[in-house]
């Protein structure tokens, strides 16, 4: 009930502060009423102006996922180049451009420093903090520099009327930077690089640059905020702006913007910049010492945090004052015995939905049960209540026949979860991922590193896996690290396994692996709990398949006395048709030609051809080289070797621009990875590619941006029909739709295809392919990779299989899933026609 009615509030961090600012103003008014003086309160505003400014800029760094802890060094800098300028030139002129110059250099240099040599933000301008006081210090000889000028105290001294200049310049300043980075493209590339830095690369996005650039602009600001500076004190001083890039910091995340990067309000900042301002001079003025100011403002970033963070709030709420009860735990040593889990009645709410709802059933010992179920259907949630990561609002878990409560997940002994998602450390080796969170010690209390070895070496060979042990796990294939992830959780000793669609990364050989490891486990009698998208694996490996819809228990069949088409009309409550839809098309001109072309690395040798109208399908193992074709004919890998065409013209590969020019869009693998930008609305990701050629001048057009969006999210289905709705927040399918949009918004001709349905449901994958059908249909040329065999036969015209970076065959369609892995073991060679089978009229076009 309380993060019900607090979360909407604690989200709203603007009302919230303006609350707080008046609140401030009017309690330090009540203590003093000289706070209150007309003298005062335009102090105030000075000060807080100079923190304004620096604070604008570093919101657009921090939403850029960057830092720049050199402001303050950087102000002081630029203020002693204006300062010597001055005293050799006497010109305001040029004092200015010292100042703004100066401080632009340093920017750029940090700029440098990150974006090309890719030095962490935090290393790159600790140095050039250092660097930019030492320089202050030393050209100044220590001593500050005095500034008559008028000019050049004009805007950190006068006023207009009763408002400070300063206070003004900081009003157009917020006034620019909230034209900027809502109304322009530029704004935009800046929001997308900070929530996914390969979304926006894959999106034609030039994040270098747009790094570079925030950084160039924050040095350039420091060097105005040292004018204003000058202005105020009547000189340039070596030590000023000391602290300013904590305050500055401590601004922005007041008012809202993620250190995390992609999400900040430019108005957020001001009033924080404006409420750090009245109370730091409020303290002051009531004589406070200053080292409890620096506690209030610690204060100010800790309650920031948190009010942006509700379910932390919340969950402080919820457990305070519980008191952890112990919950059974499993005795035995091994996963070897008739342990039996249930679930009876399970319900979960979060606020505005009820996730889950009357959920029973159980999975006993030695036995596989499918979970299946649409993306939001629940899964995920139930999935957590019995992992111990949420505690149920109603009914009970019950294991071997005593109701348990699980606090957090190191209370549910015995269960172990293989997540689709990796939860494994990628700058550990694979023997230290193994034993995360269970690392054996010596008598002395050192890691037992040698039996860590031992014991890995072990489990690799006990599920007959050849990974090497000491490589560290970022250097693995996809498939081989959730093999990882399959080990370590068979290593905790578990009885209860939760396999997440475990196969989603799998080649065939390392599925029938894991299917090997199943019927072992089942053997021993541990209980599986079984998701998957794939109706074969349901099929295939479980007794029975239990069926969520809307978070309610809609049944459970046993998979010997069912068929797909009841388990798939129960999951999704309609009928969907054929899963993988073929459908015939007129074929047109050869879109895609390339021949004998090379990565340098696991590519070696690809032929093969698409013509505008047909479904060309690449088939075969992991690291066959399928995905390193899609993204050399994409411009993102160079070719190192053979020819490749488009429309017969010479492409040389390499060139991501050059590639969309050509009419060719990408659609990624890893969706959460090069696809979408999840702290970005549904309609932005939707115009991400769309807004480069499509604005005047970089300025964004919204009406149309929105009349895109709402005309493809009609068109694709999308899920629910909320243009502002945040990307992540939807479920996989809608996911890769809102991925398939961003590039169908630019007209492509050719669309290359990665996994285009890993990691939805059923409905999604039926939903996607009447869409991919349907471009097929209006002409566009379709590459496809994918590692369901029904897919690709499903689907395709014809289907190119690749083994060991080499395309061995051509199959026709209407070949069996026996042909396609033929070829990709190596037994034969078959070469076919270059395009699919048609009628001699279409066929001639092709041809």
């Amino acid at each position: 009930m309380f993060q019900s009615w607090t979360s909407p509030l604690l989200r709203r961090n603007e009302p919230v502060l303006i609350a707080v600012l008046l609140v401030a103003i009017a309690v330090f008014g009540w203590i003093d009423p000289r706070f209150l003086s007309t003298g005062n309160l335009v102090s105030i505003a000075q000060q807080s102006a100079v923190i304004a400014l620096i604070s604008f800029a570093m919101t657009a760094v921090i939403i850029a996922r960057g830092i720049d802890i050199s402001v303050g060094s950087n102000l002081a800098c630029s203020g002693i180049a204006a300062g010597l300028a001055y005293t050799a030139t006497g010109s305001a002129s040029l004092s200015l451009l010292a100042a703004i110059g100066g401080g632009a250099a340093i920017g750029l240099l940090n700029g440098a420093l990150i974006g090309f040599a890719g030095i962490s933000p935090f290393i790159a301008t600790l140095a050039t903090m250092a660097f930019a006081r030492g320089l202050a210090l030393s050209l100044s000889g220590a001593s500050s520099i005095a500034v008559a000028d008028p000019v050049l105290l004009f805007a950190g001294r006068e006023t207009i009327g009763l408002l400070p200049v300063s206070v003004i310049i900081a009003a157009i300043c917020l006034g620019l930077w909230w034209f900027v980075l809502n109304r322009t493209v530029y704004g935009r590339w800046i929001y997308a690089v900070g929530g996914n830095a390969g979304a926006a690369r894959a999106s034609l996005v030039p994040v270098d640059l747009v790094r570079i650039s925030v950084y160039l602009i924050a040095g350039a600001t420091a060097g105005l905020g040292a004018i204003l500076t000058i202005g105020r004190l009547g000189s340039a001083q070596p030590l000023a702006g000391t602290g300013l890039e904590f305050t500055a910091i401590t601004a922005a995340i007041i008012g809202g913007t993620k250190l995390s990067g992609g999400q900040g309000s430019i108005w957020g900042t001001a009033i924080g910049a404006l409420l750090l301002g009245v109370i730091n001079t409020g303290l002051s003025f009531l004589q406070v010492p200053q080292i409890l100011i620096y506690f209030v403002t610690a204060s100010l970033i800790l309650v920031a945090v948190l009010t942006s963070q509700p379910e932390s709030v919340a969950a402080l709420f919820k457990t305070g004052g519980r008191k952890s009860t112990p919950s059974p735990r499993n005795t035995a040593a091994t996963p070897v015995g008739k342990h039996s889990i249930a679930l009876r009645g399970l319900g979960k709410s979060f606020p505005g939905v009820k996730a889950l709802d009357g959920v029973s059933f159980a999975v006993s010992a030695g036995e596989v049960v499918g979970l299946a179920g649409e993306n939001g259907a629940g899964k995920s949630t139930l999935v957590k209540c019995i992992s111990g990561l949420h505690r149920p609002d109603e009914g009970e878990i019950v294991i071997d026949g005593n109701a348990v409560q699980f606090h957090s997940p190191s209370d549910a002994k015995g269960i172990s979860v293989i997540h689709q998602h990796f939860s494994l450390s990628p700058d550990l080796t694979v023997a230290e991922n193994l034993f995360i969170g269970r690392e054996p010690h010596t008598r002395l209390g050192f890691l037992d590193r040698a039996r860590m070895r031992r014991d890995a070496k072990s489990i690799m060979d006990e599920l007959s896996l050849d990974i090497d042990i000491g490589a560290e796990l970022r250097r693995l294939s996809v498939g081989h690290r959730q093999m990882v992830e399959i080990a370590r959780a068979v290593l905790s000793d578990a009885w209860f396994f939760i396999m997440d669609e475990p196969t989603s990364a799998l080649s065939n050989r390392e599925r029938d692996q894991l299917y090997d490891l199943i019927d072992r486990l089942r053997a021993r009698g541990a209980g599986i709990l079984y998701i998957s998208h794939k109706m074969e694996e349901i099929f295939s490996q479980c007794d029975r398949v239990v069926v969520l819809r809307d978070g309610r228990f809609i049944g459970e069949r046993q998979t010997r006395q069912t068929n797909e088409a009841e388990i798939v009309s129960m999951m999704v409550g309609r009928d969907v048709g054929d899963i993988f839809p073929y459908l015939e098309a007129q074929v047109g001109e050869t879109a895609i030609e390339i021949s004998n072309i090379s990565d340098g690395k696991l590519l070696k040798s690809a032929t093969l051809s698409v013509c505008r109208g047909e479904i060309v399908a690449l088939a075969g193992l992991m690291g066959s080289g399928r995905s390193e074709v899609l993204r050399l004919i994409a411009g993102l890998e160079t070719m190192h070797g053979g020819t490749l065409r488009i429309f017969g013209g010479q492409q040389t590969g390499g060139d991501t621009k050059a590639a969309n020019r050509a009419g060719i869009v990408y659609i990624p693998e890893d969706r959460h990875l090069e696809g979408f930008v999840g702290t970005m609305s549904i309609r932005d990701n939707l115009s991400l590619a769309w807004i480069r050629d499509n604005s005047h001048f970089g300025l964004l057009r919204p009406r149309r941006i929105l009349a895109l969006a709402r005309d493809l999210i009609g068109s694709l289905g999308v899920r629910p029909a909320q243009p502002d709705k945040m990307t992540i927040e939807l479920s996989g399918g809608n996911q890769q739709k809102v991925v398939i949009g961003k590039w169908l918004a630019t007209k492509p001709k050719i669309i290359l295809l990665d996994e285009p349905t890993r990691g939805v449901d059923v409905g999604a994958k039926s939903e996607l392919h009447h869409l991919i059908a349907r471009l097929k249909a209006e002409g566009a040329a379709i590459l496809m990779v994918s590692s369901e065999l029904p897919e690709v036969l499903g689907v395709a015209d014809r289907i190119v299989v690749m083994r060991e970076g080499h395309s061995v065959g051509t199959l026709a369609r209407g070949a069996t899933e026996e042909d396609v892995m033929t070829l990709a073991f190596g037994d034969r060679t078959i070469t076919s026609p270059a395009c699919a089978p048609r009628p001699a009229s279409n066929l001639a076009t092709c041809l």
